[in-house]
């Protein structure tokens, strides 16, 4: 009789360390049981600012474009989403005025009007949001 109370005992004490253990679990900090995807974003939030090199060359009235960037990434799919730390894509201005959004690093821009022209490459945000991070160059379109 006193083995199976003491069995008894044995098994509820068990059962009572059970429960409080899976009820810290449950009310953890939010911090400390973070998702996988949210400790990646957290951890994106710290990286390091983008930056962007266009290299260019002018085919007769065609801009080819090569955008080298580093600490960012294309993304069509999230053009207008939520923003990401390095995720966006570019605009591309011609004198000023929007003339494309490019997401990829090589772009042709073509049939640009003969003359002299300004051409500003901006990093932007997936809500299109500038980075700060900007290229201008002049070009001249012969006739």
């Amino acid at each position: 009789m006193k083995a199976k109370r003491f069995l008894f005992r044995m098994l509820l004490l068990i059962a009572f360390a059970a429960c409080v253990e899976t009820l810290l679990y449950v009310n953890k900090d939010s911090s400390e049981t973070a998702s996988p995807v949210e400790a990646v974003e957290e951890i994106g939030s710290h990286q390091q600012p983008p930056t962007l090199d266009v290299k260019y060359t002018l085919k007769e009235d065609d801009l080819h474009l090569q955008l080298a960037v580093n600490h960012f990434s294309f993304s069509l799919e999230n053009m207008g989403k939520e923003n990401r730390a390095g995720e966006g894509h570019v605009h591309l201005y011609l004198d000023g005025k929007k003339v494309a959004k490019v997401f990829e690093p090589t772009y042709v821009l073509k049939d640009i009007a003969a003359g002299k022209h300004e051409v500003m490459v901006e990093l932007a945000h997936n809500n299109h949001e500038s980075y700060g991070v900007t290229q201008r160059f002049h070009i001249e379109v012969k006739p």
